[in-house]
């Protein structure tokens, strides 16, 4: 994540300089941009532990024995701990940085010693950050995993190896290299790490001049040259962000046509099995639509920012404008998957009856499905013998 321009925040100075009115009115010009960062990260940060709290009652739900039969609540659960995750980690960056909390991992706070070839690595920093892209990542390709694996159900209902994908067994199995993949790629770099004992491996600058800063202590390193190499795989990422905002819409859009094709195929079908499938249907529509918003527009920044030096030097203004747009649009993430329990619970039976059971208990959940099932029967009957 980018931080804000060095002229996005104000210096405070303790005497009035004759430059103190020319600099005021040039803290003026850019209080739009302070403006955007500061009512974005404190309503995200609101947004967030509205987010943490809820989905952990979302979590409990879904790990309910009712649910967890089903692989699209399987992968709910996946999408459902990669939120929790996202935004907890998030919440510590953000709110360390406007001073809400302290700063967890913030160094020693002195310069390093380690030899010039070598750069030391924050370890809490980067497990933090780490871990952010993973979850944040997963919860994205998730959601693009249940919507593809319902469109295949309904292009090929009779098919095994699609059965299988949409069975329980199937579903773990997916979420599971899901998940190796993205560790994999967010963790590849590890391997070019190395570990030093200091004194042995001490800088020119500190042998020479700084000897008591050189503490025996073990240092985590990366290789000098591998920023330079990531910089090259951020067009990578870039990418997968944009590759993800285009899938969106293609996986709506066909599943769209898809289901205008099979609902003329089951007029013969019980209304309430159309009901149970659409609202199914619907569940995934909605998710995906609302993932489509939010990382629609992360795709685009991310194309933007991926070039935002050039921009810099040809239009500041519209450089400055995208630094500060990333901050609205960490919002709509935060509201996407704020989002997940509410949008469950209004289109799925099953969830409601999964919530009834916590709330009301089992027993009157089972009366209430026997007098339910009663008059469905009841009003079959009803219809049949109307019918003769």
């Amino acid at each position: 994540m980018f931080n804000m321009p060095k002229n996005f925040t104000s210096t405070t100075t303790t005497t009035l300089s004759p430059d103190y009115y020319v600099l005021q009115d040039y803290e003026y010009e850019e209080d739009i941009y302070k403006i955007v960062f500061n009512i974005s990260t404190r309503t995200n940060l609101s947004l967030q532990i509205a987010t943490l709290l809820v989905n952990l009652l979302h979590l409990f739900v879904l790990l309910r024995k009712e649910l967890r039969s089903f692989a699209i609540y399987i992968f709910m659960i996946g999408i459902c701990i990669s939120d929790i995750l996202t935004n907890s980690l998030d919440f510590t960056n953000a709110a360390a940085e406007i001073m809400w909390i302290p700063i967890l991992f913030s160094g020693s706070g002195e310069m390093s010693c380690l030899r010039e070839d070598y750069l030391e690595i924050n370890i809490g920093g980067q497990l933090v950050n780490t871990f952010l892209d993973i979850s944040r990542r997963l919860s994205v390709w998730l959601a693009i995993l249940m919507a593809s694996i319902r469109l295949l159900t309904v292009i090929f209902p009779m098919s095994r190896r699609v059965q299988n994908i949409s069975k329980p067994k199937g579903a773990v199995i997916t979420l599971i290299i899901c998940i190796a993949f993205w560790v994999v790629f967010c963790t590849w770099q590890f391997a070019l790490y190395r570990v030093f004992w200091l004194p042995d491996n001490p800088s020119r600058i500190c042998l020479g001049m700084f000897k008591n800063l050189i503490t025996p202590r073990y240092v985590l390193a990366a290789p000098e040259s591998l920023p330079g190499a990531m910089s090259h795989w951020g067009f990578i990422e870039v990418i997968m962000k944009f590759a993800a905002a285009i899938i969106y819409p293609f996986l709506t859009i066909s599943l769209l046509m898809a289901l205008r094709t099979v609902k003329k195929k089951r007029q013969n079908l019980q209304k309430k099995d159309s009901d149970s499938s659409d609202n199914t249907t619907i569940l995934i529509l909605f998710m995906t639509i609302t993932f489509m918003l939010s990382e629609g527009f992360a795709g685009v920044e991310a194309l933007l920012l991926y070039n935002i030096e050039r921009i810099l030097r040809k239009n500041e203004d519209l450089g400055n404008a995208i630094l500060a747009a990333q901050y609205p649009i960490s919002i709509l993430r935060t509201v996407n998957a704020l989002s997940h329990p509410f949008v469950c619970f209004l289109l799925s039976s099953q969830y409601r009856d999964a919530v009834r059971g916590i709330f009301v208990g089992k027993r009157k959940v089972k009366k209430t499905e026997f007098t339910r099932s009663t008059s469905n029967i009841r009003s079959k009957a009803t219809t049949t013998t109307t019918s003769f």
